[in-house]
């Protein structure tokens, strides 16, 4: 039998692997998971609310299925294309602190004399950088720079490293966190609403169309549509009713 204090320490683990680095990604999750939530709960009440007919259902189900799928498609994919962004803008250098360059510059011994820290690049080979700077400094023993070092520098320069590389996770952090709390302002209150009042237009119009149609071949069956039968001989006319504005 599984103990509720196991299944709360496996979740425990599971958000402090996959989210105590990277909160910005927590709170996308979250948001998304609040919307799957929120519409779930929609759906349900239009289902078992009993005061709804069967006719409103037929409107309303669709209409909030089309909404679901738009809050949290728009939401998810424009917050992560954002963070995502973000994300790979301070991996590749761009989005740098002069605390973290400073950090990275510290690398090179030769920079300690003279020491310009908007040089940080020159540690690495221009195919060195195109890696991800967060596995560049959790891997320094890789980098060429690193093995022409002598032993003792070497030595220095993993310590450096370590200090470096903590400071360029945290200040992606907050990247991150900044980057999908723009993100979800931007999907909530101006992309989504715009998006799901198109999508609502276009349901509903197909939901009038089926039962325009729905109505008609109640019409048929129920034999009413001529204002008065036509006889046998006139069958081909059948088909024609009052609101055709064909005149016999």
């Amino acid at each position: 039998m599984i103990k509720p204090s196991d299944v709360v320490q496996k979740v425990s683990q599971y958000m402090f692997d996959h989210y105590s680095k990277d909160n910005g990604k927590l709170l996308v999750h979250l948001g998304a998971l609040g919307w799957v939530l929120g519409s779930a709960a929609q759906i349900g009440v239009v289902l078992g609310d009993k005061s709804i007919d069967k006719e409103q259902k037929r409107f309303l189900l669709p209409q909030e299925a089309a909404d679901a799928v738009v809050n949290i498609g728009m939401y998810y994919s424009i917050c992560e294309f954002i963070k995502r962004g973000a994300d790979k803008l301070v991996e590749r250098g761009v989005l740098l602190t002069d605390d973290v360059a400073k950090a990275i510059a510290k690398l090179n011994p030769k920079n300690h004399g003279a020491f310009d820290f908007q040089s940080w690049q020159n540690f690495f080979t221009k195919e060195e950088l195109k890696t991800n700077l967060t596995k560049l400094l959790g891997d320094i023993d890789s980098i060429s720079a690193f093995k022409n070092l002598s032993t003792d520098e070497q030595a220095g320069v993993k310590n450096l490293a370590k200090a470096a590389l903590a400071k360029l996770e945290d200040h992606k952090d907050n990247v991150g966190v900044i980057s999908a709390i723009a993100a979800s302002v931007l999907a909530c209150n101006i992309v989504t609403p715009y998006v799901r009042n198109i999508a609502a237009s276009k349901i509903q119009k197909h939901v009038t169309h089926e039962e325009a149609v729905q109505i008609r071949k109640t019409q048929i069956k129920e034999n009413i549509t001529t204002i008065n039968p036509l006889p046998l001989s006139f069958k081909a006319f059948n088909g024609y009713n009052a609101f055709s504005k064909v005149k016999i």
